[in-house]
């Protein structure tokens, strides 16, 4: 089976890539720099002989990246916290999944795995995160691109192509040469500021590893669409300050700020935003998320498909050493 994989050249992408290609199948990537799957993936021992010059937005290149592919899984996206870009990542993602996804269903590519995120089924007060919840999408420009090309996912699979749709939560793990996730820059923060801000805000985290054994383990044909969360453990703020603080050798704290307060944080960032000399993944959408965060049902996936997830002492330990490695701790 070849495997054709978008997002080669990010952090999500090039593990899921190793994850696929160690378990004896063939890659195919289609990127817009073969420097940078090199310096990406190729820098975590994968093969990246075999990739197409192109782009997600582009269905000329998509169409002939998916030629001669038995499967895909669709990592790419256009990801910006610039509320002024918001519009066109939009597009981007949209036209991606319609190339993609639509394209690989239109040639009849089994299993179509489209990687999503929490942010599309999250809204506030929510009990628990599970793969079936409605689309709803944060309020952020990511989040609602991410509700719509959901929504384009779950068309498709209500007409009955071959679609896989995981949903992870906050991604660590080691980089991918120096691919991280966005979740890293909290990781970086909370360091450098020596502490972690909120009373009941938490993360969920996903080894970005076992988000790739995931994937890899959706890779058997005939078996229809299929949804499955990957958030991951939900970890309070008190937890995470002890283990980001273990993993850098150094006592973090936990800063009392009440949630409201940071969720105010959030939406003056939605105003001053666009006057910033630089962009900031604080925003009213990104401090919901963060003091309302509900725990993720992931048992479907370990009960149908044997994932397991590891200890987010781990995840932490090896994103800390990374960016130690890089110089961002």
């Amino acid at each position: 089976m070849r495997v054709l994989i978008t997002g080669g050249t990010g952090f999500v992408g090039a593990w899921t890539a190793k994850a696929v290609q160690d378990s004896g199948y063939d890659v195919r990537f289609l990127v817009r720099s073969v420097e940078r799957l090199a310096a990406s993936a190729g820098s975590i021992g994968v093969d990246v002989a075999d990739s197409v010059l192109g782009d997600i937005s582009d269905a000329d290149s998509v169409s002939a990246a998916l030629d001669g592919c038995n499967a895909v899984i669709h990592c790419a996206a256009m990801v910006s916290t610039d509320p002024s870009r918001a519009d066109e990542m939009l597009h981007t993602n949209l036209e991606g999944a319609r190339h993609v996804l639509g394209g690989a269903a239109g040639k009849g590519l089994d299993p179509i795995v489209h990687v999503s995120s929490f942010t599309a089924l999250f809204r506030p007060d929510l009990e628990v995160l599970h793969a079936d919840l409605p689309v709803v999408g944060g309020s952020d420009g990511y989040g609602k691109s991410k509700a719509v090309v959901e929504a384009y996912a779950r068309g498709l699979q209500d007409g009955g192509a071959p679609v896989d749709i995981t949903y992870p939560g906050m991604v660590l793990g080691p980089p991918a040469g120096e691919q991280f996730g966005e979740a890293a820059e909290g990781v970086e923060a909370a360091i450098k500021m020596h502490g972690v801000p909120g009373r009941s805000a938490a993360w969920i985290v996903v080894d970005v590893r076992d988000l790739a054994a995931l994937h890899v383990a959706l890779l058997e044909p005939g078996k229809g669409p299929r949804r499955y969360m990957a958030g991951g453990r939900r970890i309070p703020v008190d937890e995470l300050a002890s283990l980001i603080g273990a993993a850098a050798d150094r006592s973090l704290a936990v800063f009392p700020v009440p949630d409201t307060a940071l969720r105010g944080v959030g939406a003056l960032f939605d105003t001053i935003g666009a006057y910033l000399p630089f962009e900031t993944p604080i925003n009213s959408a990104a401090m919901q998320y963060y003091t309302q965060m509900p725990p993720s049902d992931d048992g479907p996936s370990e009960r149908e498909l044997g994932v397991t997830q590891r200890d987010p002492a781990e995840t932490l330990a090896d994103t800390v050493a990374g960016l130690r490695r890089v110089g961002r701790s």
